[in-house]
């Protein structure tokens, strides 16, 4: 056991392993630290000191040691082993390490001339088309409790507004920025057209102004005691913005409206930002050392002397950014530059498929590799676009791509295989490791977000062609109401299963699927309900059995009748306008403006006062079609009179309001419902029939709406 320790800048140049420890730490001994405990003990022989200025109180020139790991401070001729924060924002890209021991085939590949990341960019457009429907662009505000600064986000951003957390209670400047930009994204997914604005906006004060400064710039910033402090918070804050910023850019180039002019700046500033920066940690701290990642293993916050972003989040976050943007302007320099921060990553995966960095974070530990299948996906995605095959792709420590992929599916079931280094911070944000240790499976998958089927599809491309038992668990068209955000801005500003669908032009496939399977489905039902009105016969009365047969409109399900017609969406056009209720039947009260999408993408405008009226197990919208009432309104108006007289008041009533039932366990209301059907059916209106099949395959998506959008 060793403890009581006090090292500073002890040099190990045979095996390269830089080790700060400057703060009380206590390594448990065991066979697999064996060659650190003798490194360490060995490193007592060389202490030396490091001045934190040059003698006459000016600053030590920075210079590149001779074998291109680390950084050279000279006072005068004098020189000091250390690390410095990157406060020049034109720090050449020559200086940084060159780290020979990360190097791969990926820092030769070329970018090639006319680069497309999709042969059909109708892909990515179908995609948000089919699940926008699903995003609540109030739910990040609502979880984080954002709503004390959401409406200064775009400000805040805008100009890297360092202070900006100064009001915040327990929040860093990383944390209030990717809770910003989440809610951006989350707009964005939502409603394309509007949610680009705010991301032009930001890229183009970015250009003009130049704001986001690495480090050395705020002097106010309060962060909790668990971080480095406002240097270090700005440093991660500033190079996850550039990195996520640059990757949303790129894939969604064409939508940005801008100028050649303003094309150019943004390309410019976001190039050289991400080309001439790297994590550099502060002078008391020293880079990854990527062959030993068992120092991630040394306990205690910062015991090991490593600055552990150096090879973290924001390395995978300016490589994609690097990689895609350097792809999509043509620009080779961006494209290794992007390479290099992705070799640096890949390199500190160690032998057993484990990235250390988030390894390294006690309790959370399984939730923070989750992240992998997606990082790496959006990798495969680019590399495969110019014919690199990155699941093949052989890693220093000896996993290749595919294999990390597999580990990472061991681990959810074995999340004690993180231990070496999660209880390296055992405490990590407060979070006891050894006792989430002890927890059942299913326990550790509820606080960790593990999903198994969000994963299999986040790795779609790797469970295609590594692990087609794990076929089943991909369905995410049919839980993405449930995992959408698991999907969406999840790591970086982008939706990687968007980007690899729209990639494999595997979205209009997945829309003619479904509407066969729909046919398919129809087809069943119709026999399900001939074969349910069977055996209705013998637990039913004969009047029961005949009702039944006589509304094809429905399926049942034990003893719920489900509407079995084509779907339709609603698109809001203008916000909702809140009503006033008349009693406590009348749920979400509001006039709506907009559309609804057939499932041939033809539109029906549709525009009234609406409500969700409570009924025991059923679901019910009831429409205003009054006289009074909006002209799109006029086929239901001429209507009303005679629709009473057909089928009764029961959704036609004397109050002018108009009621669609999708789901019910009354099958006297589902009777009724197929009367109204077969009356717009029968009548000589077209007009009117197109509307009422519209509305009435609308209706869960506009109760939806009116759920999300309006208070009760």
């Amino acid at each position: 056991m060793l403890s009581a320790m006090y090292l500073y800048a002890l040099p190990l140049t045979s095996e390269r392993i830089w080790t700060f420890i400057y703060t009380k730490f206590k390594l448990i001994y065991n066979h697999s630290m064996k060659k650190l405990f003798l490194l360490l003990i060995l490193s007592l022989f060389s202490i030396q000191g490091f001045a934190a200025g040059c003698p006459d109180g000016s600053e030590p020139v920075k210079s590149i040691s001779a074998d291109g790991t680390y950084f050279v401070y000279n006072c005068g001729g004098q020189s000091s082993s250390s690390s410095v924060a990157n406060s020049n924002s034109n720090q050449a890209y020559e200086s940084f390490p060159v780290h020979e021991f990360a190097k791969s085939p990926l820092r030769d590949l070329k970018v090639p001339e006319n680069w497309k990341l999709f042969k059909d960019p109708k892909e990515l457009d179908l995609f948000h088309d089919k699940f926008k429907y699903a995003v609540d662009i109030k739910g990040a505000s609502g979880w984080w409790k954002m709503s004390s600064y959401i409406d200064d986000c775009e400000r805040a951003t805008s100009e890297f507004d360092t202070d900006v957390i100064e009001v915040q209670e327990n929040m860093d400047l990383a944390r209030y920025y990717i809770r910003c930009a989440t809610v951006f994204t989350h707009k964005h997914f939502r409603d394309r057209d509007e949610g680009i604005k705010v991301f032009d906006r930001i890229l183009l004060s970015w250009a003009k102004t130049k704001p986001v400064i690495y480090r050395g710039f705020s002097s106010k910033q309060k962060t909790p005691k668990q971080y480095a402090g406002s240097d270090n918070d700005q440093a991660y804050a500033s190079s996850m913005l550039i990195g996520d910023f640059a990757s949303f850019y790129a894939v969604y180039y064409k939508d940005f409206d801008f100028t050649p002019e303003q094309r150019q700046s943004v390309d410019d500033y976001l190039s050289d930002w991400l080309i001439n920066h790297d994590l550099e940690p502060p002078r008391d701290q020293k880079i990854c050392n990527l062959e030993a990642p068992e120092t991630f293993e040394i306990e205690g916050y910062d015991a090991f002397g490593i600055y552990a972003d150096y090879c973290g989040s924001n390395r995978w976050r300016m490589g994609l950014g690097a990689v895609y943007l350097g792809l999509r302007t043509g620009n080779q320099k961006l494209f290794t530059a992007g390479n290099r921060h992705v070799e640096i990553n890949l390199a500190a995966i160690d032998k057993d498929g484990i990235f250390p960095q988030w390894g390294r974070k006690g309790a959370l530990a399984l939730s923070y590799q989750r992240q992998l299948p997606e990082v790496l996906t959006l990798l495969a995605v680019a590399y495969e676009s110019i014919g690199y095959d990155f699941y093949e792709h052989q890693l220093p420590h000896g996993k290749k791509i595919h294999e990390v992929y597999a580990a990472l599916f061991d681990f959810i079931y074995h999340p004690e295989k993180l231990n070496k280094y999660a209880f390296a911070v055992w405490d990590y944000v407060g979070e006891d490791a050894y006792a989430f240790d002890k927890l059942p499976l299913a326990e550790k998958w509820r606080r960790e977000y593990i999903y198994p089927e969000v994963l299999a599809a986040q790795s779609k491309g790797y469970v295609l062609r590594y692990r087609p038992d794990l076929l089943d668990k991909i369905d995410y068209p049919q839980t993405w109401r449930k995992y959408w955000a698991d999907h969406i801005s999840n790591f970086v500003n982008i939706s990687g299963i968007a980007v690899y669908e729209a990639f494999n032009q595997n979205v209009s496939n997945l829309l003619q699927e479904q509407e066969e399977k729909l046919k398919e489905q129809q087809e069943e039902n119709k026999l399900r309900l001939k074969k349910n009105a069977e055996e209705l016969k013998v637990k039913k009365a004969l009047e029961q059995e005949q009702l039944l047969a006589e509304i094809p409109i429905y399926d049942m399900n034990e003893e719920t009748l489900t509407l079995n017609v084509s779907l339709a969406e609603f698109i809001e056009k203008e916000l909702p306008q809140k009503q006033n209720r008349n009693n406590n039947s009348e749920l979400y009260k509001a006039s709506i403006n907009g559309e609804l999408k057939l499932s041939d993408n033809k539109k029906v405008s549709f525009r009234t006062l609406v409500f969700q009226k409570t009924k025991f197990q059923e679901n019910r919208l009831s429409i205003n079609v009054s006289q009074l009432t909006d002209p799109e309104m006029n086929p239901f108006k001429r209507h009303r009179e005679t629709l009473q007289k057909e089928c009764g008041f029961e959704l036609m009533d004397q109050y002018d309001w108009l009621s669609f039932i999708s789901k019910t366990n009354d099958i006297k209301n589902a009777s009724n419902q197929q009367c109204h059907y077969d009356y717009f059916k029968e009548v000589n209106d077209s007009e009117a029939l197109e509307l009422f099949k519209a509305v009435l395959g609308g209706t869960d998506s506009i109760l939806d709406y009116l759920e999300t959008n309006v208070e009760k």
